[in-house]
C-alpha cells in the first residue's frame, strides 16, 4: 500500500511539473519562430493591435524587426530621445525637457499635410521595465495638439549579438480623420522608426560580433556596413579600424542648441553633443 501511494505521489508530481514546463516551452518555441521569421524577412514586419486602456476606434500600429546588435546598444539608441530628429524620419523636432527618477519628459513633433501643419506632444517616457523576456519603454501623452498619444518600445535579446525590436504607436488626432487612415499612417511610422534604429544600431555594433559577418543580404539598403564585414580576411587591427572610419555614416547634423534643454539636464546636453559629434 505504501509503495502504491509513493508511486501515485511521484506520478502526480511529474504531471504538475509537465504542466508548469509546457507554457514555458511554448513561449520559447514562439520566440524562436518569430526570430526566424524576422531574419528571413530582412525588414520590418508590420502589424496592428486593437487599442485598449482605454479602447479607441483607431487601431494601434506596430512594427517588429531583427537587429544584429546587442540589446544594450539598441536600448541606448531608443532612449536617446533628444536625437530622434536626426535619424528617425517621422520626427522633425525632438528634445528632452526634463528627467525625474528615470522618466524623461520629451517633446516630439511630426509634420503632416506635406509640412503644412504639425502635430506635437509632450510625453513621459518611462525607464525600461521587465515584462517577461522583454524590456518595455512606454510613452504617455501629457499635453499637445492631439487628443492622445501612446508609444511602447519592446526589446528582447535573442542572444548577445541579436535583438528583436518592436514599436507600437497610437495617436488620436483632434481633426476628424477616418480611423483607418490614421492606423495606416501609424503602421508606416512604426516601420520607419524601428528600421532607423536597426540601421544605426548595426552601424555601431562591435566589429567582432558575428552578426556583422552573417546574413548580410538581410541588411536594408543604406544601413552602414560593420568594420568586420568590410575588412578583408587576415587584415590587421589597424586596417580594420581604417575600414570602420571610412564606412558610410549617418548624415552629419548641426550640434543641438544647449539652450533647447534645461540647464539642469546635464546628461541630455552631453548626449546631444555626443550625437552631434558622430
Amino acid at each position: 500500500m505504501k509503495k502504491l501511494w509513493s508511486l501515485s505521489l511521484i506520478a502526480f508530481a511529474l504531471a504538475v511539473l509537465s504542466l508548469s514546463l509546457t507554457p514555458r516551452a511554448a513561449r520559447a518555441a514562439d520566440a524562436d519562430a518569430e526570430t526566424e521569421k524576422l531574419a528571413s524577412l530582412g525588414k520590418a514586419l508590420r502589424y496592428t493591435l486593437k487599442t485598449t486602456g482605454p479602447t479607441a476606434a483607431i487601431d494601434t500600429g506596430g512594427a517588429a524587426i531583427l537587429v544584429k546588435a546587442p540589446l544594450s546598444t539598441v536600448r541606448k539608441i531608443v532612449t536617446s530621445y533628444g536625437s530622434y530628429k536626426t535619424f528617425i524620419g517621422p520626427f522633425d523636432q525632438s528634445r528632452v525637457l526634463a528627467k525625474r527618477k528615470g522618466t524623461s519628459e520629451v517633446y516630439l513633433q511630426v509634420p503632416i499635410m506635406n509640412g503644412a501643419a504639425h502635430i506635437w506632444t509632450v510625453a513621459d517616457m518611462s525607464p525600461p521595465t521587465k515584462d517577461g523576456a522583454d524590456e518595455v519603454i512606454s510613452g504617455r501623452h501629457k499635453r499637445g495638439n492631439v487628443a492622445d498619444f501612446r508609444a511602447r518600445w519592446r526589446l528582447r535579446a535573442v542572444d548577445e549579438h541579436h535583438t528583436i525590436l518592436k514599436l507600437e504607436l497610437f495617436v488620436a488626432p483632434k481633426l476628424p480623420v477616418p480611423p483607418s487612415v490614421v492606423t495606416t499612417q501609424l503602421v508606416k511610422a512604426a516601420d520607419k522608426a524601428v528600421t532607423a534604429v536597426r540601421n544605426r544600431a548595426q552601424s555601431e555594433a562591435p566589429p567582432d560580433a558575428p552578426a556583422t559577418t552573417t546574413a548580410a543580404s538581410n541588411v536594408a539598403p543604406g544601413a552602414a556596413a560593420s568594420a568586420s564585414a568590410a575588412a578583408p580576411d587576415g587584415a590587421a587591427p589597424a586596417a580594420r579600424g581604417a575600414d570602420k572610419s571610412s564606412a558610410p555614416a549617418a548624415p552629419a547634423q548641426p550640434p543641438a542648441s544647449v539652450s533647447d534643454l534645461p540647464p539642469t539636464d546635464e546628461a541630455s546636453v552631453r548626449r546631444d553633443k555626443d550625437m552631434a559629434r558622430r
